[in-house]
């Protein structure tokens, strides 16, 4: 049985590990595969404002990248992307005559973009394929969505609507399911283009504009950190008085290694998609280490439990002419085979359990992944180091007795006091007090993200897509009849929804002050009753109205940042100066703060403005009838729009999805501290396994003596109980800093609250009182008779 439980143990751990290495790989190797991907860097900007925050960016201004080639020759090339995503919604079809489709990460790049970052081309050539205007190269995924299974290289797509469509040439089709690339484009459209790609090419302005993400590839052997000790005079050189008349009191750039972009990200927004963090995957290994290691304890305390079983064969071998050494080589034969066969059993585990690990982390895993060369070497190293730190005790142990005192049935195996198989079992608890600790912190705070009041309803609403001239034209329309279909309230439109980040931004100042001393505040274009349909209380002045030109409704947080008072904020004007001309921006209306962004961030200054050109159409129900309601919005859509799909969301749902991470952390967390309290309970069942073993004789003497069955398992478990104590005082500390640390990332969070410690000491105690007890009433209730015979 023991031999059972302790595979058992191995098994767990083992799955366990190999689930987090698998997915640790994977999310490792981004951009490695260009060519001399180590030379390749993003330049990245912390633009400095005094005493205001600093704004830390992934991007630059358009006319960087060029610059640094032109200056410095260890810049052998350089290449510019935008996100178009940020601008529109980027419509795309085959030809006016079919639906279209919203795809994002739709890339405006330099020609020489490909020199940079080698995809594989699967049709065309990446050679001259965007050194024209209107040019476009599909991923193999869109050309398949689009065109089917045919050659696309020639064809055309029109990509926006209306007045603002463009028709592009395919001249290459790319793999973009073999590479991993913090990139991870959709199509790319040449720089060129007419439009905002104009605007990039043309643009000289070093301090404003940060949107483009800048590329820089060094020649062979370049001093990188030589040329980033160059930057702050280059950005003087080019570009000072721009800084000082955009209020920017210092500009810093930074060279960003692309193999480190997916992996060390934090602290830069605007991110061109989504990126992983390092610290989330080394708590991830720090996860998987602490389980195998807790796995390699119950080894130990279980093989040193039967010790005493087996201590007539070492008696014997040793009689015989074993030596300790070879002892000890079998011993550890032994745990290094039991290792090993948990390794093999846990590999078509880990394959079936693939499915849930996807879904738990959104990820794409297949059995391929864990067949990884990387991966098998690495498991079966775990495997062998398991297998000899859970064995080298025992051996130690078991190879140390003496032949004479076994074969005269005087032995009990013992180390010390037993004071190292305690320390094991206290360490088991430190670490599953702490994980029942952070579980139920996690939980708290991503509960405290769903229920916080955000300043806006969230619930009962659905966002359409927009975003093309057709939409914006046939709006009125399209809002009155949504307006009759039952169960719709109201119906308003705007640039951002809810669970987007609001990008744009205006430096602006108060008439009187310094145009220099610019305040960063976000910007939003909404319609009349956005306010309404969102549930945002106006606090002062008025809704938008038809006439408004540049008049804006701001929240608190811009009056804060300005020191308006509130009862003079309608009538106060707020400028922002633009190619020498001061453009004003009346204050008709205030707003309660509300969140814009997540909770990770302080609500920051925000003005929105009537916008007649939105991405998103808002529609507040009251039904349960979800879906009559979509079905209705949906005929109510094609029978005004023939030029945009049918795509909606749900806000709630989206807002939910801001904080995907915190959610997966917490199931991630609850399954592990599920297991390592699982291996704990092994471990304390090993324990008191060996102590009833120690303690047979006199647990045989008290019973004839009168002792109750209480007694005796008071006995066994009283010691138990002051380990978990001990263990509680341990932890408490451990997991108040690290949880303390982790709610740093939030700017909104909980508050760590005393019951948290006292519940998770209580379900440890619990936990392990019920482990220890079945094996202490097995003790108690046993023939004395056997236990005191002559043997």
């Amino acid at each position: 049985m023991l031999t059972g439980i302790n595979l058992f143990g191995l098994i767990i751990g083992t799955v366990s590990c190999l689930i987090i290495l698998i997915y640790v790989l994977n999310q490792t190797g981004y951009d490695q595969h260009f060519d001399h991907a180590e030379n390749i860097y993003r330049i990245e900007t912390v633009n400095g404002r005094g005493d205001k925050p600093s704004f830390n960016t992934a991007t630059t201004s358009p006319p960087i990248a060029p610059a640094l080639k032109s200056d410095f020759p260890e810049v052998s090339e350089m290449t510019r992307i935008v996100l178009t995503d940020l601008f529109n919604v980027n419509l795309i079809r085959a030809s006016l005559e079919v639906d279209g489709y919203y795809e994002p990460r739709a890339y405006l790049a330099d020609s020489t973009v490909f020199k940079i970052f080698q995809f594989h081309f699967i049709e065309g050539s990446p050679i001259g394929a965007l050194n024209s205007p209107n040019q476009t190269v599909l991923s193999a995924t869109l050309a398949k969505k689009l065109f089917g299974n045919k050659s696309v290289v020639g064809k055309t797509v029109i990509w926006g609507s209306g007045a603002e469509a463009q028709t592009l040439t395919i001249t290459g089709v790319f793999d973009d399911e073999s590479t991993k690339s913090h990139l991870n484009p959709n199509y790319f459209v040449s720089m060129t283009t007419p439009g905002m790609g104009e605007f990039v090419s043309t643009f000289q302005n070093f301090a404003t504009n940060n949107f483009v993400y800048s590329y820089i590839k060094l020649i062979p052997d370049a001093d990188a950190q030589n040329l980033q000790e160059k930057l702050p005079s280059f950005i003087q050189k080019h570009g000072k008085k721009q800084l000082e008349n955009a209020g920017m009191v210092d500009k810093k750039l930074f060279l960003k290694k692309i193999t480190d972009i997916h992996l060390y990200s934090e602290g830069r927004d605007n991110q061109i998609g989504t990126v992983s963090n390092i610290k989330y995957l080394y708590f991830l290994l720090a996860l998987a280490f602490f389980i195998q290691l807790v796995a390699c304890i119950n080894f130990i305390n279980l093989s040193t439990a039967r010790a005493n079983q087996r201590a007539k064969e070492i008696g014997v071998r040793k009689v015989v002419g074993a030596g300790k050494g070879s002892l000890i080589r079998q011993f550890l034969s032994e745990s290094l085979l039991l290792s090993l066969i948990a390794m093999l059993i846990s590999i078509p585990i880990a394959i079936l359990l693939l499915p849930l690990v996807n879904e738990l982390t959104l990820g794409s895993l297949s059995y391929l992944n864990i067949f990884n060369w990387k991966v098998l070497v690495l498991l079966l190293s775990i495997s062998t180091l398991t297998g000899l730190l859970a064995g080298i005790y025992p051996a130690i142990i078991l190879s140390s007795i003496k032949p004479i005192q076994v074969l005269k049935s005087a032995v009990q195996i013992q180390s010390g006091n037993g004071m190292f198989r305690k320390a094991l079992v206290v360490f088991q608890f430190v670490i599953s007090i702490s994980l029942i600790v952070s579980v139920i912190i996690i939980t708290q705070q991503f509960k405290y993200t769903q229920s916080k009041d955000l300043g806006f309803n969230k619930e009962n609403m659905v966002a359409l897509r927009a975003g093309t001239s057709d939409v914006t034209s046939k709006y009125d329309a399209i809002k009155s009849n949504f307006l009759n279909i039952p169960g719709v309230v109201s119906v308003a439109s705007g640039r951002y929804a809810p669970f987007e980040t609001v990008l744009n931004d205006n430096g602006m100042y108060l008439p009187g002050k310094n145009p220099q001393d610019l305040t960063i505040v976000r910007r939003n274009g909404v319609s009349k009753d956005y306010f309404n349909t969102m549930n945002i209380d106006l606090l002062q002045g008025r809704d938008f109205n038809a006439t408004d030109d540049n008049q804006i409704i701001v929240n608190k947080a811009t009056l804060k940042s300005f020191n308006i008072p509130e009862d003079k904020a309608l009538s106060t004007i707020l400028l922002q100066t633009h190619d020498e001309v001061v453009y004003e921006y009346p204050i008709v209306g205030v707003v309660d703060d509300y969140h814009f962004t997540t909770l990770k961030d302080e609500i920051v200054p925000l003005f929105l403005h009537l916008d007649n050109e939105p991405n998103w159409v808002f529609v507040k129900f009251k039904t349960d009838d979800y879906k009559q309601l979509v079905s209705n919005l949906e005929s109510t859509w094609k029978k005004n729009i023939d030029t945009a799909p049918f795509t909606y969301v749900f806000v709630d749902k989206e807002v939910e999805n801001l904080y995907a991470q915190e959610q997966r952390l917490s199931k991630i967390c609850t399954v592990f501290t599920f297991l390592a309290i699982l291996i704990s309970c092994l471990g304390l069942f090993g324990l008191v396994s060996y102590y009833a073993e120690q303690k047979k004789k006199e647990i045989g003497i008290r019973k004839v003596l009168g002792a109750s069955v209480q007694t005796v398992v008071k006995l066994l478990t009283k010691d138990f109980v002051v380990l978990v104590i001990i263990a509680f005082v341990i932890a408490t500390p451990l997991a108040y800093l690290a949880m303390h640390n982790w709610l740093e990332n939030f700017t909104y969070r909980i508050d760590i609250s005393v019951w948290v410690f006292i519940l998770a000491g209580i379900g440890a105690l619990l936990i392990a009182l019920i482990t220890v007890s079945f094996q202490a009433i097995k003790a108690a209730i046993a023939n004395p008779i056997n236990s005191l015979r002559t043997e």
